[in-house]
């Protein structure tokens, strides 16, 4: 891992701390997942970092993809 410096505004920090308090992790890691984020993802789709992003609630939802996606056949 490389170790960098950034520069924040108080309001910057204060809302980051905030944020990774209630998040549970470090601010220098909330940081990390901020640049992660807006980085392309790595061989794949730009549409990969959504993978896993939304959820159902129905454990067996991956056998209903279609109706999931498209909706129900009537």
């Amino acid at each position: 891992m490389i170790r960098t410096q950034v520069s924040l505004d108080k309001t910057e920090y204060d809302l980051a701390k905030k944020q990774a308090a209630a998040l549970g992790i470090s601010v220098a890691e909330f940081i990390r997942r901020a640049v992660r984020e807006r980085l392309p993802v790595k061989g794949e789709g730009p549409w990969m970092k959504y993978a896993g992003f939304v959820t159902t609630g129905d454990p067996h939802s991956s056998q209903s993809i279609d109706d999931i996606v498209y909706g129900s056949k009537d």
